[in-house]
């Protein structure tokens, strides 16, 4: 074995050669996000800076939920606070209040860039006469219209925070609008076979993605995941499905595709969708690796 002397230093040139070695380099912000997809974005945007901390982890839904000790530290901690808004998890606005006073709260869903639809909206072209749930659509980020708009404002937001890694968040914003811009492409393509068709889906939560991919929803059975299917709405769905050839139905991770089949038949295939990513690796990958499972599954049970 090798052993190599070095010579000792003296002490006062050590110091100044120490900072030249070392430099400092500014902390990035604390940053707390709700559901998986909005971190994967934000994620993206800081890079290898920092990762967001994310409250509702797997099967936990952001409508209602009570928040553990680990998560109301984390809330007290932020400095930043990413969410849907309100209309998607009404019981966090409350904690934001309470837990976080001092830290910047970013609500998506009140965003002037944030394109908005009306829960319900391909309903009213059909059903004129129905009793449906209106208010902003929450699903904001199954719009990657929106997420594109969105990882622009989130690196302006760490650029106020984290002004000497500014150049970094909006290079890293740059590079994630390509990704989103490639990924459109590519559900188009994948979804492609499927405009036209007709689908039903098990809530109201599909209407960016269908939008965007021109999809066709002749109906859905339960207005949220928060509501059971009212006998107005069951009656509702049973005329469509009277007078309209359905290709596909969709229901959601936790829930019972019993309800969906039943009332369907057995002439109506169903298949799952998991709009959330419930059941996929949180990270930065979260986002599109959710969006293309969507398509897939579409895109597989209209050709079983």
């Amino acid at each position: 074995m090798l052993y190599y002397y070095r010579k000792p230093m003296r002490s006062h040139l050590l110091a100044p050669l120490a900072l030249l070695a070392t430099p400092a380099f500014a902390e990035p912000p604390r940053v707390v996000t709700d559901i998986a997809p909005v971190q994967s974005l934000v994620a993206q945007v800081m890079g290898d800076l920092g990762a967001p901390a994310l409250l509702l982890k797997g099967g936990e839904t952001p409508h209602q939920m009570q928040l553990r000790p680990s998560q109301a530290r984390e809330l007290a901690n932020a400095e930043l606070i990413v969410w849907i808004g309100s209309g998607l998890s009404p019981w966090l606005a409350e904690a934001i209040e309470s837990l976080a006073g001092g830290a910047e709260s970013l609500a998506l869903l009140e965003q002037p860039t944030t394109h908005r639809r009306e829960m319900g909206a391909h309903e009213e072209h059909d059903h004129e006469e129905g009793h449906h749930h209106h208010g902003p659509d929450p699903h904001v980020w199954l719009s990657v219209e929106n997420a594109a708009r969105w990882v622009t404002l989130f690196a302006d937001k760490l650029a106020d925070l984290d002004p000497e890694n500014a150049a970094i968040y909006r290079a890293n914003a740059a590079q994630a609008q390509a990704g989103l811009s490639a990924l459109q492409t590519e559900l188009r393509a994948t979804l492609a076979p499927a405009q036209g068709a007709e689908i039903i889906t098990f809530h109201d939560s599909l209407g960016y993605f269908a939008d965007e991919n021109h999809l066709h929803i002749a109906a859905t059975l339960r207005e949220s995941d928060a509501s059971s299917p009212s006998a107005a709405r069951v009656a509702e769905m049973q005329a469509t499905l009277a007078h309209t050839p359905i290709a596909c139905a969709f229901t959601e991770p936790g829930f019972d595709p019993a309800l969906l089949q039943n009332l369907l038949g057995d002439g109506v295939r169903v298949s799952e969708l998991d709009p959330i990513g419930a059941r996929i690796n949180p990270g930065p990958q979260h986002y599109p690796n959710t969006l293309r499972a969507m398509a897939r599954s579409i895109a597989e049970c209209l050709q079983r």
